[in-house]
């Protein structure tokens, strides 16, 4: 069977759908006079970047962190990096300061709603991080969409995709 021929196919299409639209016409209020959530959407990112790695790798429930962190270094060499450091917990600081501390971790970190270098730009002379929330959609969107076009090529497994969502009510 092929992904598109799958009972999942509109289901994962309906989800990428929502979740760019989401963060798109949020980011559309950065050009009104009230602004962007920008912590809202650097959550939302982190949040959505889980969700997928556990499509990815098979995982019905649990395991946030292997889940974030591995979608995470599909964002590109920089994510990569970042994950890899073991000087700093990019799960604990990106990831979970946000949805439990209403922070990032580190001094001075800031999320920004415009563009950077990269999507997270980590300073290790001031232990800070920089969340350029349009940057990290950018490069979210190119690891999502490699994803799902590798589970219509055939070089990603739909089997892990299955028993991810397998059992779970259709998404959307």
């Amino acid at each position: 069977m092929t992904f598109k021929n799958s009972k999942y196919y509109d289901s994962v299409q309906r989800v990428r759908s929502f979740m760019y639209g989401d963060i798109e016409k949020t980011l559309e209020l950065a050009g009104g006079s009230k602004g962007a959530p920008n912590f809202l959407l650097a959550l939302g990112l982190c949040c959505y970047t889980e969700y997928w790695r556990k499509l990815l790798l098979g995982i019905p429930e649990n395991a946030s962190r292997k889940a974030f962190t591995a979608f995470f270094k599909r964002l590109g060499t920089n994510y990569e990096n970042l994950a890899n450091n073991t000087s700093i917990d990019i799960y604990r600081d990106i990831r979970c300061g946000p949805a439990h501390a209403y922070l990032i971790e580190g001094r001075e970190s800031a999320i920004k709603v415009g563009t950077g270098p990269t999507g997270i730009d980590y300073d290790r002379k001031s232990n800070a991080y920089t969340f350029y929330v349009s940057t990290y959609f950018e490069d979210f969107k190119g690891a999502v969409d490699k994803y799902i076009n590798g589970l219509e090529g055939g070089t990603e497994s739909l089997k892990n995709l299955e028993d991810a969502l397998n059992g779970k009510p259709e998404l959307l």
